[in-house]
């Protein structure tokens, strides 16, 4: 097999297997990813009128598609478009511990990241940058820098979002532009409800005839503020692919085709079962499919692998590993929702137990991979749904009525999780072609049915609290969550800043192979803060072993950790 070689820029593999969209330049977005019909319909509806929201978990494709609007609609030179990331919104979790003004600062921040945005856009255009604009990206430029060293910023040349909205109007109109379209990443805000609400009253307000917000969003545990309504304020649309879906597989290879040079191609579509085994366990989301190839590749060794069922499903184990992971560390960004992760845990378990159960005496095209929990569903449970949806561990399909009135709320479970416990309850050596057929290919009216309680057990909502930091004076528990003073000694409750307290985490928190673990256990990387602090990855890439490709992912791990 041909090993890649790093002939030229184009082909660095640091880039070939970069797996977050806005890390890439205009020509790599274009050369590397793959449009379906899909995509180009979302892509068409994000360069019109109205508000949309793009939802799907982390690596279902929500940033390549706005990145994709936005260099379209800088080409077309009709519309003016800005893109923005919000990707940090965590980083100012702390402000609210220090400052009464925290909510006040932080509406000027999301407010000056879209003046900096249209600026951006500006200049990308090759455009002259209107007077009155560059002053204000001046002004916000100073007012981000301020955040960034953890100062309280200057708000005397705080800017209302109705003024906003008419400077917009200006810079577009004026310029021959016929309107704006904001295309505002990484929105979702999920670890502060208090931000997601107040930026959802934002991006409402922002909604005019010649300004078209749109924002990408995660499933399960995006909060919106009272006053907005999916479906009225903004429509809501599903990024995730579906394996099942035809052309699914076509996708995927074509993906494989744009990122790795011909003689690479050639070799892996020879072994053309395990880039689809890969594709089906990567349950729809291209980052990971890429991942687990590159694995799969070994990218990283000084002779390339030589590719086997073996080193696939390893691949697949390691992606379990990484899926569960993410879903873990939600009880360090969610504190108070530790116990409902612990019962997410349990709850994946039963679900995967149960399916294999039923699977046992199914025919190939009666297996499923589907769960129907039956409604009502308790609160508890329908907390740790929303958990397990952000993570990617199941996926909402739908409700359906089925026999004697009965509902139930459908989820289908994450496919690489299902084939590393053979929950389809196949023979061990069983074809991959088969196993590829019975995941994207099944009777999909057949599906397991359970009870909240068949899963979990009687009584299991008492394990389900939120766990709330006892007053520090006293040690007595919270009444609850927004508490102020404690119920007991009338001592003022102080908050921990999660932030903060992510910064200060051991790098074996991150969710990267043990190999990876062991190498930075004699480095001087202790922390995720070192990482993040380590310009240009020059510490990681001092450390034998790791070259720019692990550099550049234990980099985006890290800010993935501290991230919304």
């Amino acid at each position: 097999m041909t090993q890649i070689k790093e002939t030229n820029n184009t082909f660095s593999l640091a880039n070939i297997f970069e797996e977050r969209a806005e890390h890439l330049s205009k020509q790599e977005l274009i050369a590397w990813s793959v449009e379906t019909p899909r995509d180009r319909n979302i892509i068409k509806k994000l360069q019109g009128t109205g508000a949309k929201l793009l939802i799907g978990p982390r690596g279902s494709g929500k940033s390549t598609l706005l990145r994709k609007a936005y260099f379209n609609l800088l080409d077309a030179g009709e519309i003016l478009p800005a893109y923005i990331n919000y990707s940090q919104s965590l980083a100012l979790e702390p402000l609210f511990h220090k400052y009464a003004n925290a909510l006040q600062i932080f509406r000027q921040w999301v407010l000056f990241k879209i003046v900096f945005g249209i600026a951006d856009a500006f200049k990308e255009a090759q455009k002259a940058v209107p007077e009155n604009l560059e002053n204000a990206a001046k002004i916000a430029n100073d007012f981000l820098d301020e955040l960034e060293r953890g100062n309280e910023p200057n708000l005397e040349n705080a800017i209302a979002l109705s003024p906003l909205k008419d400077l917009i109007d200006g810079w577009a109109i004026d310029n021959g532009f016929r309107r704006c379209v904001l295309l505002l990443d990484d929105a979702a805000h999920a670890f502060s409800s208090m931000q997601q609400k107040e930026f959802f009253e934002i991006f409402r307000s922002l909604k005019s005839r010649t300004i078209s917000p749109k924002a990408a969003v995660y499933p399960g545990l995006t909060s919106y503020s009272p006053n907005f309504h999916l479906g009225h304020d903004a429509q809501l649309i599903e990024v995730w692919y579906k394996p099942e879906e035809e052309g699914y597989l076509d996708t995927m290879r074509e993906l494989i085709k744009k990122r790795l040079p011909p003689e690479q191609v050639a070799d892996l579509l020879k072994e053309q079962e395990l880039v689809d085994y890969l594709a089906v366990a990567s349950f729809g989301m291209p980052r990971y499919f890429l991942t687990m190839i590159s694995q799969l590749l070994g990218i990283e060794k000084d002779s390339p692998n030589k590719l086997s069922r073996g080193l696939a499903r390893n691949a697949v184990v390691s992606h379990c590993s990484f899926i569960r992971g993410i879903f873990k560390k939600l009880s360090e960004k969610l504190p108070r929702y530790s116990h409902f992760v612990e019962m997410g845990s349990e709850l994946e378990v039963a679900i995967i137990k149960e399916l294999k159960k039923h699977n046992k005496s199914c025919s190939l095209k009666q297996k499923t991979v589907v769960v129907g929990i039956a409604e009502p569903i308790e609160s508890e449970l329908d907390k740790i749904l929303e958990l397990l949806a952000y993570a990617g561990i199941v996926r909402f399909i739908d409700t359906v009525s089925w026999g004697n009135n009965q509902s139930y709320r459908k989820y289908s479970v994450h496919y690489a999780l299902l084939i590393e416990k053979n929950a389809l309850s196949l023979e061990r050596h069983y074809p991959l072609s088969k196993y590829i057929t019975t995941l994207t290919k099944r009777e999909h009216q057949n599906f397991l049915q359970r009870s909240g309680t068949q899963l979990l057990g009687n009584g299991f909502q008492k394990k389900c609290f939120l766990n709330l930091a006892p007053c520090k004076n006293c040690d007595a528990p919270r009444a609850y969550d927004e508490a102020k003073f404690c119920v007991e000694c009338g001592r003022p409750l102080s908050n921990v800043s999660i932030y903060e307290e992510l910064l200060k985490c051991s790098v074996d928190k991150l969710p990267l192979p043990k190999q990876k673990f062991r190498l930075l256990k004699d480095s001087s990387i202790k922390m995720v803060q070192d990482i993040l602090i380590d310009d240009e990855n020059q510490q990681l890439r001092k450390i034998k072993g790791i070259g720019s490709v692990w550099a550049s992912r234990i980099r985006n791990a890290a800010e993935e950790f501290v991230s919304v």
